[in-house]
Formats: C-alpha cells, sequence, structure tokens
C-alpha cells in the first residue's frame, strides 16, 4: 500500500540543455507528429528529472497514443510508483488541486471484502457536500450501486472501472449504506446522491482538550491546498487566544499538495524565532539544466517559513502558536506535503521534537509542477500561444502533464529517499488494525490521539490498549486493490520560470 501511494517532486537533468540548445526559440510543434505526443516530449525534456533517459525517444508518426508514449518515456523509479501522469482533463485536475473537484463530497478509504461481499470505507465526508446533505458520515460502508453490489474486474482483484467512475463522481447515483455494528454488517440506508462542484475545505476538525494544565489543540487536515489557509489561520488564531500548550496534528489520510500551504502551516506553529528570521523550510533539487538556470539568475531554490500573500492571507506570525515540540499523526495515506510537515520540521525544531505517531508513511520525496501546452493558467506553459494556431489550441487546450520535476530536502540538505519513507515513533495501526475500534474523528478513544494524549499528559487513561477479544472475534477485512489514487504529488505552486526564460537561456 505505501509503494502504491508515492508521489512528486523531481526535474529534468542536463542533457535537457543539450536537447535543446540548438534551437533559437522555445520548442514549437512539428506538423507531421501526433501534437500531443509532441507537447510530452516537449514538455519533459525541459522539465523531467530524469530527462537523460529520454536520448533517441522523440516521438514519431506512429505515436498517436499520447498516454502510451507518455509512460514510455517515463524512468522506472516513477513507473514503479506511479507518480507522474499525464491528463486530458486540464480543468479538473486543477479544480481538484485547489480543493474544489467536481464530486460527492467524501473520501474513500479503500475497498474491504467482508464475507463474500466488497465495501467501499468512507474515512469522512466535507460540510456542505451532496454526501453530507444526503446523511453520509464518516465510517459508512457503501455496499451497493444503483442496487448492485460492487463488483471486480473480470480475472482480477481490482474493483471494476464501471464501479470507480461513480464513486467517484462521475454521474448520480444510488448507494446501499451499511455500517459495521457488534461485529455483523447492518444495512442502515439507501441514499440519492448528484455529484456537483464543491468546495472541499481541508480544515475539517478541530478541538481543544483540557487535561491538567495542559491545552491540547487538534487539527485534523485533509489536504495541503493554500486556497484554506484563511481558514487554517482561523483555527491557529483559536488556538491561541485560548492559550493551547501542545498541537497534535492529524495527516493520517492526508495525501499532500501543495508546498505553499506547508510552508504556511509550520509557520503557525513553529518557533516565532524561525519564522521571523525566514528559517529555511525546504530546498528543491531540480535537473542540471534548471538548477543551472536557477542559480544563474540568482533565484533560491528554498522556501522559507514566514513568507505569505499579503493581499490574500493573515501574517501567521499573527497566529503563531511558538511551539518547542509537535505531536504529528500520520500512516501509509500520508504522502508527499504531509511527509515534508514531518520530516522538514525536524530540521527547525530538533529531531526528537517532532513525534510521528502511527505508521510508516507513503514514501513521496518527489515534487511536480503542472505543465499545459500554452495556457499558464493550468500551469507552466510549454509553448508561447501567439505561435500556435487555433487549430493546435483546440486540440491542445484539454491536455496537461504532472511530471516529478525536483527532490525536496530539509535544510540540512537531507533527505529521505533511504529508505523512502518516514518511521513512526510510535508504531500503532487505526483501531489496532480492525474496523469496530475506529472512532469518529476527535474522539480521545481514537489509537492515535490517544496516543498523543498520553505523552503530552502522562494520563495512563488516555493510553490505547488493545483489547485482548481483538484477534479472536474481529470479522476479517481483505483490502481490495484499485487503481484510483487519491495521492497528490508535492506541489510546487510558487513557479518563478516563465516560457521566455528559457529563450534567453538558450
Amino acid at each position: 500500500m505505501k509503494k502504491l501511494h508515492l508521489l512528486l517532486l523531481i526535474l529534468a537533468l542536463s542533457l535537457v540543455a543539450t536537447s535543446c540548445s540548438d534551437k533559437n526559440d522555445l520548442p514549437k510543434p512539428t506538423e507531421d507528429i501526433p501534437l500531443i505526443s509532441q507537447f510530452v516530449y516537449d514538455g519533459l525534456s525541459l522539465y523531467y528529472l530524469w530527462s537523460d533517459n529520454m536520448l533517441d525517444k522523440k516521438p514519431t508518426v506512429s505515436d498517436a497514443d499520447p498516454h502510451k508514449y507518455f509512460k514510455s518515456l517515463l524512468y522506472k523509479t516513477d513507473t514503479d510508483n506511479s507518480w507522474s501522469w499525464l491528463t486530458d482533463d486540464a480543468e479538473g485536475l486543477i479544480a481538484d488541486f485547489a480543493g474544489e473537484p467536481k464530486s460527492f463530497g467524501y473520501s474513500i478509504g479503500g475497498f474491504y471484502k467482508i464475507g463474500d461481499n466488497i465495501f467501499a470505507l468512507i474515512r469522512y465526508v466535507f460540510e456542505n457536500t451532496p454526501a453530507s446533505e444526503a446523511g453520509m458520515e464518516r465510517l459508512d460502508l457503501i455496499g451497493k450501486i444503483n442496487g448492485q453490489p460492487i463488483s471486480l474486474k473480470p480475472g482480477s482483484n481490482q474493483i471494476s472501472q464501471r464501479d470507480i467512475d461513480i464513486l467517484y463522481g462521475g454521474n448520480s447515483a444510488s448507494f446501499t449504506i451499511y455500517r459495521l455494528i457488534d461485529n455483523k454488517i447492518v444495512e442502515n440506508k439507501e441514499v440519492e446522491v448528484t455529484p456537483r462542484i464543491t468546495k472541499t475545505n481541508p480544515v475539517l476538525y478541530n478541538n481543544i482538550y483540557e487535561i491538567g494544565d495542559k491545552k491540547i489543540g487538534y487539527l485534523f487536515y485533509t489536504n495541503f491546498t493554500s486556497n484554506y489557509n484563511k481558514e487554517l489561520f482561523d483555527v491557529f488564531a483559536r488556538f491561541k487566544s485560548e492559550n493551547v500548550t501542545d498541537l497534535v496534528l492529524d495527516l493520517r489520510y492526508n495525501p499532500g499538495g501543495g508546498l505553499t500551504a506547508a510552508s504556511y502551516l509550520i509557520s503557525l506553529f513553529a518557533p516565532q524565532a524561525s519564522v521571523k528570521n525566514n528559517a529555511v523550510l525546504t530546498t528543491l533539487t531540480y535537473n542540471a539544466y534548471l538548477n543551472k538556470l536557477y542559480d544563474e539568475k540568482g533565484w533560491s531554490r528554498s522556501t522559507t517559513l514566514g513568507t505569505y500573500k499579503k493581499n490574500e492571507e493573515p501574517n501567521p506570525l499573527d497566529a503563531n502558536l511558538n511551539l518547542d515540540k509537535v505531536y504529528i499523526i500520520a500512516t501509509d495515506r500520508s504522502a508527499s506535503a504531509s511527509e515534508l510537515t514531518t520530516f522538514c520540521t525536524r530540521a527547525i525544531m530538533g529531531e526528537s521534537n517532532v513525534i510521528h505517531i502511527g505508521d510508516e508513511t507513503s514514501g513521496k520525496y518527489t515534487a511536480s509542477w503542472t505543465l499545459h501546452p500554452y495556457d499558464s493558467k493550468y500551469g507552466q506553459a510549454i509553448y508561447k500561444e501567439e505561435s500556435l494556431s487555433e487549430t493546435q489550441k483546440q486540440t491542445f487546450k484539454n491536455w496537461a502533464m504532472q511530471p516529478i520535476v525536483a527532490i525536496y530536502k530539509d535544510s540540512n540538505g537531507k533527505d529521505f529517499i533511504n529508505p523512502g519513507y518516514l518511521k513512526p515513533d510510535y508504531p500503532l495501526k487505526e483501531g489496532f488494525g480492525y474496523l469496530s475500534f475506529w472512532k469518529p474523528l476527535g474522539d480521545v478513544q481514537d489509537v492515535f490521539l490517544g496516543q498523543a494524549l498520553y505523552l503530552i499528559t502522562s494520563d495512563v487513561s488516555y493510553k490505547p490498549v488493545e483489547p485482548t477479544s481483538t484477534r479472536s472475534n474481529q470479522r476479517e477485512m481483505i483490502e481490495i486493490a484499485s487503481e484510483k489514487d487519491e495521492a497528490k504529488p508535492l506541489l510546487l505552486d510558487n513557479m518563478k520560470i516563465t516560457p521566455m526564460e528559457f529563450k534567453e537561456m538558450k
């Protein structure tokens, strides 16, 4: 599962320069080569971390399938981890990254075979979405779609594409909802839902626990989405006004997102001096060509604490908790920006002052940019728009790539490529590995939260203890594979390069 969820932060290598040095302008699509495949090559040859692997792989007239051609260019480490991808739905990609996708408004936590039936587990539901309005909630089990049981692809152990398309918001649907009660699967209700554009505020739940002389702030954060930094600020402003002494940051299902959101979040709790002095959070290593471009331009490849969009969001210092320790819940569903937050904060606060509770993480030590053929509103443009015909623009407009472009390191220049994931200080499984022991968000009997509260207060009543009955009496749940991966790359949403910079370099 861990390796199924790895994604992104890498850029192209020095041979990019040699592949483009003989040109006097930006790449231009070749008329006799399939346009999208040409875009794939031109984009990856400039930005992809492993561009030296692309020699002698220029597209030909036979490369009519851009997805097949794209996959043929990827480095083995990339393909093994499903990091980079190509899409013909640029609008949907950007909407998802912005936290405003077309969806039902829930998060699926996996597919499980219980007895003879397959169920989709709901991890949480966003407010003011079709799912919440239909009464769906955390720990619901979807057992039937439009009256039919969830099915597998013929001859495989993967969920059928038909069911995946419906469950992830493709069309209106009816779901038969079940609950696990007293170790029995019980039909609960039937709901009708229609997907729509939803605002999925990642600041899903927060609370303050007063235990002895401690005031403990708890935040459940679902995605690193900078559009919701103001909502993050409001939570920490409340924590600060209530004199919170300790923080539990719950990233157990957080698949990642934007680097700027990670910097903003850490700036809300890290030592105030580090934020004031703009301490380095992370430094990116691109391919040799882009490293050279950054260095010659005098651009920093580092992201610091304390930076923010002055006209769009409050100064994080105004809600900064000035903590010297933080407790982070992270699991194999925690990726990219979640891992960066855990790993890179240790270099700022001290190795022993960032306490990781949970499981080995997903393993995304890389980052990406969004590449679009010509429209910078979607990401990094590859071609100058004025150089394209209307026919070419029409062909290009819905396509985008999300390739690996960099590796992130902490302020000491360290990464975690080896072993490739983060190991917890306190290894635990949610519910001790059994769904019947999962709890509502913020419940002090939750295994992860209970462990954090115990470590903070030394109150043994919060320490999670596995019931002796779990191993013999719990219903067996077998996880079923799905090709749908919710993990996000570490998004480099503060890019400096314009298409003309490449022309000037050449």
